[in-house]
């Protein structure tokens, strides 16, 4: 009997660490930042319509002036959200502090290229995501895998494409020179 509870016991305990290593309750890894896929083992992603929306604060944006990001939709556990130019996978501009029970990935070899969950907790449309924009005057849309549950998630949610406009200064400046 003893050798059976052992056994049990080991056989849960590997299960358990199997499906630590399966999920990634703690953030996107780095080759995610790529593709935008979570690497969940076994499961790929829904093909329908995805049940989210990203919504932007501006239609168009200035060098430094923070730009806010909601993803809207059902509640949501892990996401993976940056800034691309079109047709582009790499990483634009930077992330102000993230919310709550999110964190920073280094993206594009940028520090805050993007942000990812950090842990499992519950997000939602209150959940505000802060981007300062780079100095560039090239469109720019917001791109986000967003993860329902660890077997339930969406690729390739994208925000409308937003506008590069000069900085405000810079029209000061233009004013002055004239």
């Amino acid at each position: 009997m003893a050798r059976w509870t052992g056994t049990a016991l080991l056989c849960v305990t590997l299960l358990q660490g199997l499906r630590m290593t399966t999920t990634l309750p703690n953030g996107a890894p780095l080759s995610a930042c790529e593709d935008m896929m979570p690497q969940h083992t076994g499961v790929t992603p829904q093909p329908g319509p995805a049940p989210y929306t990203i919504q932007v604060s501006n239609s168009s944006y200035e060098t430094g002036v923070p730009v806010t990001v909601r993803i809207l939709g059902p509640v949501y556990r892990g996401l993976l959200l940056k800034a691309v130019a079109p047709g582009s996978t790499s990483a634009l501009g930077s992330w102000q502090d993230p919310p709550e029970n999110t964190k920073f990935l280094q993206c594009s070899g940028n520090l805050q290229g993007a942000i990812t969950h950090a842990n499992t907790n519950l997000k939602n449309n209150e959940t505000v995501y802060v981007w300062i924009p780079p100095s560039s005057k090239s469109s720019i849309q917001f791109m986000a895998t967003v993860a329902e549950l660890r077997q339930l998630y969406w690729l390739n949610v994208k925000s409308e494409m937003l506008t590069g406009e000069k900085a405000a200064f810079s029209n000061s400046n233009d004013a002055l020179s004239e």
